[in-house]
């Protein structure tokens, strides 16, 4: 069903195909994984840290017997041009175009993760990174979190949903902006939006003033809920955005109104360090389970209380990406 596919951003997948590859993910996770890519190689660049993904992509591909490759980008490869038509006498020393072409060469999918580079928003939000090697990359793409998506990340989190739940459609989700110490990026609740709203749940997504996901990841939202049955609505009022929330999905990012301006971004960002999730206002939902796609601060995104609490589903959720993983390689480098 999806074989050949880049996965860069959920936005590409119906409901459906999203629906066939967590049923894939938990027929793999209760039965076992087998040896499906025996044989077959996976690149991952990093130009920007990780754990949970790099850990669980490698994992998730060694497993099934294949080779992994991994690089960060600013120890292990040439410095890359990513313009267009460079005239290439400043610090890099290859053009993306080059270096995806090669890999593609030695590879059977490359994998990327790349997030903020620039201080213009409306420069940032083409992903520059991820799309310039989709472009010239002869493989499929993994796009292992970018500027504006973090499309496995989400698939998991729609696994653990659907191991919850069942059929998700009419289900409550309350995603919900939480105070952080520094400015984190949009790629978790846009992609969590994006995957709610594709598979019918009713979204709420609740932040102060001045922390309005991108406007395109809006329509996106209001667009896929409308064909699926879905609703999209938004408020800064935390206690009635939670209320009677089957899901509370916590999570930190910046402003794209002041992207780039790191001051005065952290002074509308310190004016709701009470934007932390509690026990009390935990007890406003449906008894909703708890996610954060980690790494939480702890009593600072989320009380410890609410963390540890039995209805946090944090841990799985970060298992089920080994999951969802495996079902994407299997199903993307299907034979």
């Amino acid at each position: 069903m999806i074989q050949g596919r880049d996965v860069v951003t959920l936005d590409t997948f119906s409901p459906e195909e999203i629906r066939f590859v967590i049923e894939r993910a938990r027929e793999m996770k209760a039965h076992g994984h087998g040896s499906s890519l025996q044989g077959r190689s996976l690149v991952m660049v990093f130009f920007d840290p990780s754990l949970r993904t790099r850990s669980s992509f490698s994992i998730a591909f060694s497993s099934q017997g294949g080779t992994v490759v991994d690089m960060v980008a600013s120890r292990d490869i040439w410095a890359l041009e990513m313009r267009e038509g460079a005239v290439m006498d400043g610090v890099a020393d290859e053009h993306v175009r080059d270096a995806a072409a090669v890999l593609s060469e030695y590879a059977d999918m490359i994998a990327i993760r790349a997030l903020s580079r620039h201080d213009d928003w409306a420069r940032e939000r083409r992903d520059q990174v991820i799309v310039s090697f989709q472009k010239y990359a002869s493989v499929p793409i993994f796009n292992m979190e970018s500027v504006l998506d973090h499309p496995t990340q989400a698939w998991g989190d729609a696994l653990t949903l659907t191991e919850e739940f069942g059929d998700l459609r009419g289900k409550k989700i309350a995603l919900t902006w939480a105070y952080h110490p520094q400015t984190r990026p949009l790629a978790v609740p846009h992609g969590v939006g994006v995957m709610a709203t594709k598979l019918g749940m009713d979204v709420t997504v609740c932040h102060p003033e001045g922390y309005e996901l991108d406007h395109d990841v809006r329509e996106t939202m209001e667009l896929c809920a409308g064909e699926t049955g879905g609703s999209v609505r938004w408020t800064d009022d935390r206690r009635a955005g939670l209320e009677n929330a089957d899901v509370v999905y916590a999570a930190s990012w910046g402003s794209t109104l002041y992207h780039g301006r790191p001051d005065d971004e952290r002074d509308l960002r310190r004016r709701h360090y009470d934007w932390r999730l509690t026990q009390d206002l935990m007890s406003t939902t449906n008894e909703a389970r708890f996610l954060h796609a980690m790494p939480i601060r702890r009593n600072v995104e989320a009380d410890d209380e609410v963390v540890d609490a039995p209805y946090s589903r944090v841990v799985v959720q970060a298992g089920n990406r080994l999951h969802i993983q495996r079902a994407l390689f299997a199903e993307v480098l299907k034979t």
